[in-house]
């Protein structure tokens, strides 16, 4: 549970209280010794989000510009998670009216017990992550396109309990469940716009081979995004298509999402490049598509 007074991570419960028709759970802070209390729901919540099963594809239109901001691998939870960073973030897409954003993967940290790493590379335990993580995004959670797992949070979660810590994310934030790679149409008034996204499985330090795997099996994309590899970075890759009788350029782009990890334990280990923490934005408009790094 992030601290309301100075924003720490490093938080406790301290048990419960309650008032006339309210109960409270108490929490004490490590860091600034304040004390602070959440109400905890009581009533039984009914979840309609849908999940987007392989084969089907998600849509967004607007009749204005998108900007789609892709917050991937932000490992909420770990010691080197790049709060300012995140919180950089989360104010721009909260200020801008044309911003929404869909989490791709690794959402917190989640090292659970007897895992075959140490637990001492979280600095909380997964399920004040995972309550961490949706205090963090609650002033963007009405612009959230679709929630999807990476390999800290899904997998860990699913290979050993059989449950999908994500799904219950997306489920909180009452949005779409996307599991696998595949299409977003983004339509801005009457174009159409392809953005394939996924995790990402590899850690290959030239990330345009995975992208290229992806654009591959998805050949309407003009987009590629992936996570999973911390690299940041847009670029355009361009190529010839025919138009009428002649020949023109046709642009699409390759995303690598970046990360909100700054450099970890494991990766001063492997002796791992140094990776700045940030995001892209895509901005969809009618005529064309533009990505950069923030």
């Amino acid at each position: 549970m992030v601290c309301p007074h100075c924003t720490s991570m490093y938080t406790k419960k301290d048990g419960k209280g309650k008032s006339k028709d309210k109960i409270f759970q108490k929490f004490k802070c490590n860091s600034c010794l304040k004390y602070f209390s959440i109400v905890i729901d009581t009533e039984v919540k009914e979840y309609n989000n849908p999940t987007i099963k392989p084969g089907e594809i998600f849509s967004y239109a607007s009749e204005g510009v998108i900007r789609v901001h892709c917050l991937t691998d932000i490992h909420v939870g770990a010691h080197e998670f790049d709060f300012k960073k995140f919180s950089e973030a989360v104010s721009i897409i909260s200020k801008d009216p044309n911003a929404v954003w869909f989490g791709n993967g690794d959402l917190i940290e989640l090292i659970p017990p007897h895992y075959k790493i140490s637990q001492r590379g979280q600095a909380i335990l997964p399920d004040d992550q995972y309550l961490a993580f949706l205090r963090l995004v609650a002033p963007i959670k009405d612009k959230c396109l679709f929630i999807r797992g990476g390999n800290h949070d899904f997998l860990r979660s699913f290979n050993i309990l059989d449950f999908d810590v994500c799904k219950t994310l997306a489920a909180e934030l009452n949005v779409p469940y996307y599991q696998y790679p595949g299409y977003s149409r983004i339509k801005v008034k009457e174009k159409e716009w392809f953005l394939v996204s996924g995790h990402g499985k590899s850690c290959a330090k030239n990330g345009d081979l995975e992208l290229d795997k992806l654009a591959a099996v998805y050949s309407e994309g003009d987009v590629f995004v992936l996570g999973h590899n911390h690299q940041l970075y847009a670029k355009p890759v361009d190529s010839i298509m025919v138009d009428g009788d002649e020949e023109a350029l046709k642009r699409r782009w390759y995303v690598r999402g970046g990360s909100f990890l700054r450099y970890a334990e494991y990766a001063r280990y492997s002796m791992y490049p140094v990776i700045r923490t940030g995001w892209i934005t895509m901005e969809f408009s009618e005529g064309k598509v533009k990505c950069w790094e923030n």
